[in-house]
């Protein structure tokens, strides 16, 4: 019998909820246009962290889709960005509906100056560099992340499974990095180092995946290796100070003239604590109840990051001089509401599908059973039927 597959450590979950956090403090503090210097003054640092993750994840996923010799590169790319887009795809289009209902609402006259430009963002597009300042236009902004993250995958992942077919999986990484190189020095020299907005955030996100990319090929080396007792305690020390560190940078009332800086220290901080953390050598939450409650933190992760802006624009068409201190104990309230109220119409409907899914199933097998006195083809076809199973879901997982 194959051996229990080890609980997932969601720390990294939780990391994400946390940065979810700061990027919705950001969003309220940024709704303010005055030069205030204010708690969440950097919070959108917490975006390199989804990017370094999405990296890692990126990298574990590529590689074993490169090993898949069924498919070609151009269904393995569409099945796996199909994948990408499909997990998005709901809480997206709720959060775009609910916030041309508020435009619909408030900009009566303007309405259709506010929506058109906002069109690419729909479908996820507005950070392709033709539309030129489509990332200030979108109609929900921190929607750009996802888009750019989406847009890099687009070209990431035919040219990583290209050269795969050449040489080791980790010197198509380095070519990765090589290519976003190039490509920012060449827009740079052409453009005199004035980049569209639009670019430089998908050098952004392309350059940051890669470094995620890397974390996972470290980990996956150092997975293999013996630590001594001091050098476990040090990692879990610099994986607690790697998480929380941006944190802090991100609340902490510092001016955005060092956010360059601030960005250099929350990557790599990032960076240490992804690459501890899966080498297996870091924290470990072993309270099986503490471990689920940040599984499912992590999980409204995505619609907090995407509610709260629907509900700052209601706040500011109704109230546009509220104090800050009471948009932040609005908004922050109402977002996780919010959040855990569609996590629990989500999971409810996933459980619906998969009963009505197990109940198709049992119907089909009853119909396709085969008489006892031949059992054994009856049980080849259960094999047969595991094994589809299986595939299913890897795919899926992708």
């Amino acid at each position: 019998m194959p051996k229990p597959s080890k609980p997932r450590n969601n720390i990294i979950e939780f990391g994400r909820f946390i940065y979810s956090l700061l990027v919705l403090g950001y969003h309220v503090q940024f709704s303010y246009d005055d030069d205030k210097v204010d708690a969440f003054e950097n919070g959108a640092l917490a975006v390199e962290y989804y990017f370094l993750l999405s990296g890692y994840f990126l990298a574990r996923s590529l590689e074993k889709i490169a090993k898949d010799e069924k498919n070609n590169l151009l269904k393995k790319t569409f099945y796996f960005m199909k994948n990408k887009i499909t997990a998005l795809l709901n809480v997206h289009i709720l959060s775009i509906v609910v916030m041309i209902i508020v435009l619909a609402c408030y900009e009566k006259g303007d309405f259709w100056d506010k929506f058109v430009p906002g069109i690419p963002s729909i479908f996820l597009v507005h950070m392709i560099i033709v539309w030129t300042g489509a990332f200030d236009k979108a109609l929900i902004i921190p929607e750009w992340y996802l888009s750019a993250m989406l847009i890099s995958m687009l070209f990431m992942v035919p040219i990583y499974l290209l050269f795969t077919k050449i040489v080791k999986t980790i010197y198509a990484t380095l070519i990765l990095i090589g290519l976003v190189a190039l490509i920012a020095i060449i827009s740079g020299l052409a453009t005199k180092w004035a980049f569209n907005e639009n670019l430089l955030y998908d050098i952004r996100a392309w350059g940051e995946m890669t470094v995620g990319m890397l974390a996972y090929f470290l980990s996956e080396y150092v997975k293999k290796k013996d630590c001594g007792n001091c050098l476990l305690i040090f990692l879990k020390i610099i994986e607690i100070i790697g998480y929380i560190a941006p944190a802090i940078l991100g609340i902490a009332p510092i001016h955005k003239n060092n956010q360059g800086i601030l960005m250099g220290v929350t990557i790599v901080c990032i960076f240490c604590a992804l690459f501890i953390t899966f080498t297996e050598k870091g924290n470990v939450i072993k309270n099986e109840k503490v471990n689920k409650v940040f599984g499912y933190l992590g999980a409204i992760s995505l619609p907090i990051y995407l509610f709260h802006p629907v509900i700052i624009s209601f706040i500011d068409y109704n109230d546009k001089y509220m104090p800050r201190w009471e948009k932040f104990l609005i908004v922050f309230p109402v977002t996780l509401v919010l959040a855990l109220f569609y996590r629990f119409i989500a999971d409810l409907l996933n459980k619906k599908l998969q009963e009505r899914k197990s109940k198709n199933n049992e119907e089909v097998e009853k119909k396709n059973k085969i008489p006892n006195n031949e059992g054994s083809k009856d049980k080849n076809i259960i094999e047969i039927n595991d094994g589809n199973n299986e595939n299913l879901v890897s795919n899926k997982s992708i």
